[in-house]
């Protein structure tokens, strides 16, 4: 049996990108995921005939007829003329299409020539995150945001705006979104993650937004990371939620521990707690997201610290939403 990889890479962009990785992924009979990549590649690039086609084969190869018929009848639609090679191939298709479903062609032609209703459009809510800074910024968990680039932030005011996801962090499972405001909300402080110690009291929100109390379990969890915080938490967490001290001011956010354990492929026990990258981390990575915004800074006077303000903790708690 032989087997075939191209290089891709790890977050595919564009419709090329996701094409390649449909393809390699078919090759090695991942029919579902090819699916979902060949989707992919035509959000992006909606009459790539090139595309259609190897969607329709996908769906063949999973007997679903239809959706096989559908998608050949709309590559012949968008390969040009004079590729007479292509879609001859595709004719073929679609008359082993019919005949293989026992399908009627012409209910296709009808079910065409109807106008479509318009689609609204509808999102989900897929996880939590939290308002920080001045700027706009949220961070969120990157496993509840998929290979979305744009996603939908609802506040607790129920206020929703667009933001678009500017960094990915993948071994601590973690997301920098920017909200697409001019003047956004201020959102939480920062607060100093090094002062804790073990059996500290910690601070955390529920689904309520109701603050309860828990436990520092360890100053590093999981292979002995620094990065990372162990708690005993008396209630139920909710990931992506801040990790809070006395002045609600985000020491961390709370991780998926499932997530974690298996991007670091831990051997040995898990941690008994839940868990929460430390605010240490999440000031350290934005501080460089920044920097490499603005770019070299010249030397000379730097310039005066402003004091750290912070916005109201319930206000800067939001849902994820992703389209449906």
């Amino acid at each position: 049996m032989l087997f075939f990889t191209t290089f891709l890479p790890a977050h595919a962009k564009t419709a090329e990108q996701w094409y390649e990785r449909a393809f390699e992924q078919s090759l090695n009979s991942q029919y579902s995921k090819a699916i979902q990549s060949y989707r992919q590649a035509l959000r992006l690039k909606k009459d790539w005939a090139k595309a259609h086609h190897g969607l329709a084969i996908m769906y063949f190869k999973l007997k679903d007829g239809v959706k096989a018929a559908h998608h050949l009848r709309l590559a012949k639609k968008f390969y040009p003329e004079a590729d007479k090679i292509n879609r001859a191939i595709i004719q073929r298709n679609l008359e082993k299409t019919y005949t293989r479903f026992d399908l009627d062609s012409n209910e296709f032609e009808e079910l065409e020539n109807l106008r479509p209703a318009d689609k609204k459009e509808s999102w989900i809510r897929n996880g939590y995150g939290f308002l920080f800074g001045e700027k706009g910024y949220l961070f969120t968990l990157l496993h509840n945001l998929g290979e979305e680039d744009e996603v939908q932030v609802r506040f607790a005011n129920k206020l929703v705006h667009k933001a678009k996801v500017v960094k990915r962090y993948i071994i601590y499972d973690l997301a920098l979104l920017k909200l697409e405001l001019a003047s956004p909300p201020l959102g939480l402080a920062f607060g100093d993650s090094s002062i804790f110690r073990v059996q500290d009291s910690i601070r955390f929100l529920d689904l309520k937004n109701t603050v309860l109390i828990g436990k520092m379990q360890a100053l590093r969890a999981i292979m002995n990371d620094k990065n990372i915080f162990e708690l005993t938490l008396n209630g139920k967490s909710i990931e992506g939620m801040p990790l809070l001290n006395a002045k609600n001011q985000a020491v961390g956010i709370i991780l998926s521990p499932p997530t974690i354990i298996k991007n670091f492929q831990a051997a040995g026990m898990a941690p008994k707690g839940e868990i929460a990258l430390k605010s240490s981390y999440l000031k350290r990575v934005f501080s460089l997201y920044i920097a490499s915004l603005e770019g070299p800074k010249k030397r000379g006077k730097q310039p005066v610290k402003k004091e750290i303000k912070s916005g109201d903790l319930i206000s800067s708690i939001a849902e994820i939403e992703i389209k449906n």
